[in-house]
C-alpha cells in the first residue's frame, strides 16, 4: 500500500517537472524593434525594411502541430508560402513604393513553431533578399518579425535608419 501511494507521488512528480521543462523550454527574449534592427543591420544577408500589408497569395502548407517537429514526424525545412506585400520601403531619408509577391518561411525551435500571418497582417518588417534575388519574411517561434506602424515604432525605425538605433536593453544580457 505504501509502495503504491509512493509510486503515485513519484509519477505525479514526475510528470508536473516533465511539463514544466517543456513549458520553459523556449524563452523568447523580449522583442524590441531595435533589437530586431541591429540583428538584420549585423548580418551578412540584405535586408529591407517594409511598412506593408500581407495577403496570402496561395494556400499555405499546414502547420506543425505542437511537438511533431521534436518527434521526427513533420519536415519543417522548407515550410514556406507565398504572400502579397503592398507598402513602402523605408529608407534613412526616403521611401519607395512596394507592391511584390515574397516568401513567408515560418521557423521551428524543436516543438514550437512560428505561423504564417493572417490575411491583412500589416506593420514594419525586415524582407531578406535570397540569393536567387527574391524577398522573404522569417516568421519564428518568438516575435520579433512584424512590429506595428504606429507612430512611435516608426519614430523607432526611422532613428535607427538615420544610424542611431539605441539599445533597447543596456548592460542586460552581457
Amino acid at each position: 500500500m505504501a509502495f503504491a501511494r509512493w509510486l503515485t507521488a513519484a509519477t505525479t512528480a514526475l510528470t508536473v517537472v516533465t511539463m514544466a521543462g517543456s513549458a520553459l523550454a523556449l524563452s523568447c527574449v523580449r522583442p524590441s524593434v531595435e533589437g530586431s534592427f541591429n540583428n538584420w543591420s549585423a548580418s551578412p544577408d540584405r535586408y529591407y525594411i517594409v511598412s506593408g500589408t500581407l495577403t496570402p497569395a496561395a494556400p499555405l502548407p499546414p502547420i506543425p502541430s505542437f511537438g511533431e517537429t521534436n518527434s521526427g514526424t513533420a519536415d519543417t525545412s522548407n515550410l514556406r508560402g507565398v504572400f502579397r506585400v503592398q507598402g513602402e520601403v523605408l529608407y534613412a531619408d526616403q521611401t519607395a513604393p512596394l507592391d511584390h509577391y515574397i516568401w513567408v518561411r515560418v521557423g521551428c525551435a524543436g516543438p514550437w513553431c512560428g505561423r504564417f500571418p493572417s490575411v491583412g497582417t500589416s506593420g514594419i518588417m525586415a524582407l531578406k533578399q535570397l540569393p536567387d534575388r527574391t524577398l522573404e519574411l522569417y516568421s519564428g517561434a518568438c516575435p520579433g518579425d512584424i512590429f506595428g506602424n504606429d507612430a512611435d515604432t516608426r519614430a523607432r525605425i526611422e532613428q535607427c535608419l538615420s544610424g542611431n538605433c539605441a539599445d533597447p536593453f543596456p548592460g542586460q544580457f552581457q
